[in-house]
């Protein structure tokens, strides 16, 4: 954890996840070999030197003592002072390490250095860049003053120092907690602090590392459940008008282990992910620090569609929109689905330990303000407005959840409105539409997203439980103004988008199959483009206005906004309320360009009554889409 403030410094204690405090702005200079100030755990060994004792096996050296009247609060307790009766086996929670035998020195001494050299073989065997030695101080840091601090290291520190109070498991996860930040050293020495992902990636990254050693650890979960705890925690470092906003540290392990779990190329594995978090060291092993861009190229690198934390428009303007699917917006849903089912049908919204520890963990769910769950039955009498207060920001890659609870006698639509103001310009909102089925138990019947800056959305709450909004912020905090009421006497129309199971708003796992790029609304039939159009409202549609429009691709000229061709236009009689209508045009493609083996295909339906108008893209043959924008390296 990051304490600069407390001290003056910049320094990694990892201690109590509570422990936190605002960063120091500005860059901590670093001061080699440490602060004798600091002990030997941030500075180098004090005197007396011959109190001091070494043990050295392999890459591993164990600094010591045993003299109390020197170092009263460093040396070893006695419970883990004494030398091994004899050669026998070291075992730490079920793993095998070695054979402790050295007489001459403590066995717990030598239980610590086969706890380092595992590490490092774990590491080294996961493909990361390890350490070629390593130096551990065995002593205590703030125990002056009470405090409990595990262990910690720096970039222009020569060893890690390790609690002498643990031992067994904790030891264990403490020692290759810290190795791991040797190791992120190794890619990238940055002193910077404040960068947007320094603590996130640091403590969260190395916390997330500790179950690679020790499956059984689950450290991660327990800090996860404080993410879950304070949702408008930033994982990035953020500077807010009334003072500093702490990002989470530690508890963004829960982030990096669902990012593993999404994305490693042995998907739902004992060891999955640690590619990606090898990519991701990878990607940040420049001068710039931690930053998003770094990230989101990492993320471009790695197994799975979709983005980081953008979605992918074709024109932003006329509505064409290539892709919602984001990480961010994945892992914010996760957090509210996850443990509704074991495991949650779609795999996107799970975590592969939700049920470890008696399924503590698998319980959470994210904080929900008071007075932010509502109940839909009151709405009509009391429309519901909620805005950030004038001065207050939402910080970066933060999000806020409200409930609404749909039992009783609740309005045919809810009315959701939806405006970012004060430099919030690129918002992440999600309407989850969940229900409940005869048991109790809860299913996301569907998903709406979206990144406009402002928008009025209609939702349907036949046979709906609740309505859970998300809204978060990306990479530009800011404030917004959220609206919720009553509606009813209105047409919502539907259409699937491509990559989306029928009926839905959002696209499948693509780690359960291949998106096809096609809407099940919009697809070639025979000789002919089949176009359908559900009522989901509560009244009848006005005439629907239909135009289609083309344009070919070939390997060089992929899809791009602008170069349409019309291939048909037509008109839908109004539907009724729960009602589809379909309608059939011939399908000729475009001639141009020559040599073209897929063709992008552009719906827009327009309601004559309302105005209301959708868009959605399918494709014929083998299209060509742009280039994912988060992979130009």
């Amino acid at each position: 954890m990051l304490f600069g403030a407390l001290f003056g410094r910049g320094i990694c204690r990892c201690g109590s996840a509570s422990d936190a405090v605002p960063l120091r702005a500005e860059p901590v200079p670093p001061r080699h070999g440490g602060d004798p100030a600091l002990g030997p755990a941030f500075g180098p060994l004090p005197d007396p030197q011959t109190a001091w004792a070494r043990y050295t096996a392999g890459p591993v050296t164990i600094v010591y003592t045993l003299d109390a009247a020197a170092h009263p609060l460093h040396a070893l307790p006695t419970a883990l002072a004494a030398p091994p009766a004899g050669a026998t086996a070291c075992t730490v929670a079920g793993l095998e390490l070695g054979r402790i035998a050295d007489l001459a020195h403590p066995a717990h001494v030598q239980s610590v250095a086969l706890m380092a050299a595992h590490s490092i073989e774990v590491f080294r065997g996961l493909g990361f860049r390890v350490p070629g030695s390593l130096t551990i101080h065995l002593c205590t840091f703030g125990a002056e003053t009470g405090a409990t601090y595990r262990g910690g290291t720096e970039v222009w520190l020569d060893h890690v120092w390790v609690s002498t109070r643990l031992d067994g498991a904790d030891a264990l996860l403490t020692v290759a907690h810290e190795l791991f930040h040797r190791v992120q050293y190794l890619y990238n020495p940055t002193t910077a602090k404040t960068s947007p992902l320094y603590a996130a990636l640091r403590e969260g990254g190395a916390r997330l590392a500790e179950d690679w050693v020790l499956d059984s650890g689950d450290r991660y979960l327990k800090d996860g459940i404080e993410f879950l705890g304070d949702p408008g925690r930033p994982l990035m470092h953020h500077a807010a008008p009334g003072g500093e906003i702490a990002p989470h540290s530690y508890a963004a392990a829960l982030f990096w282990r669902w990012l593993c779990e999404q994305h490693g190329e042995i998907p739902r594995g004992s060891d999955f992910g640690h590619d990606v978090m090898r990519t991701i060291l990878e990607r940040m092993s420049d001068t710039s620090g931690y930053i998003l861009q770094d990230l989101r190229e990492a993320r471009g690198l790695v197994a799975g569609a979709g983005h980081l934390d953008r979605f992918e428009h074709l024109s932003l303007a006329d509505g064409e929109v290539l892709s919602t699917e984001t990480d961010w917006g994945n892992f914010l849903v996760a957090n509210w689905m996850h443990g509704t089912a074991t495991p949650t049908p779609d795999l996107r919204f799970d975590y592969v330990e939700d049920d470890e520890g008696g399924g503590r963990f698998s319980r959470k769910r994210p904080f929900v303000w008071p007075g932010e769950t509502l109940r839909a039955e009151t709405l009509a009498a009391k429309p519901y407005l909620f805005t950030i207060p004038p001065g207050a920001v939402r910080a970066g890659f933060a999000a806020r959840y409200t409930v609404v609870d749909l039992a009783g006698a609740p309005p045919p639509l809810l009315q959701v409105d939806f405006a970012a103001e004060d430099g919030m310009v690129d918002p992440l909102v999600q309407l989850l539409l969940v229900r409940r089925d005869a048991a109790g138990q809860e299913h996301l019947q569907d998903l709406i997203r979206s990144d406009a800056a402002r928008w009025t959305r209609f939702v349907p709450t036949a046979d709906l439980a609740q309505v859970v909004i998300i809204v978060a912020a990306r990479e530009r905090a800011g404030r917004y103004r959220l609206g919720v009421s009553a509606a009813a006497g209105r047409a919502v129309l539907h259409m699937t988008p491509w990559n989306a199971a029928p009926g839905t708003s959002f696209e499948t796992d693509p780690r359960a199959g291949v998106w096809p790029w096609t809407s099940p609304d919009l697809m070639l039939d025979g000789d002919h483009l089949r176009l359908r159009v559900t009522n989901r409202g509560d009244a009848a549609s006005g005439t629907l206005r239909i135009a289609v429009d083309a344009q070919g691709t070939t390997p060089d000229l992929p899809l791009r906004a602008g170069a349409w061709h019309s291939v048909g236009e037509a008109s839908l009689p109004p539907i009724a309320p729960g009602a589809s209508a379909q309608i059939r045009l011939p399908w000729q493609a475009p001639r141009t360009p020559a040599g073209a083996k897929g063709w992008g295909l552009r719906a827009t339906v327009t309601d004559s009554a309302s105005g209301t108008r959708l868009v959605v893209l399918s494709s014929v043959g083998n299209l060509t889409r742009p280039q994912r924008f988060d992979a130009v390296l």
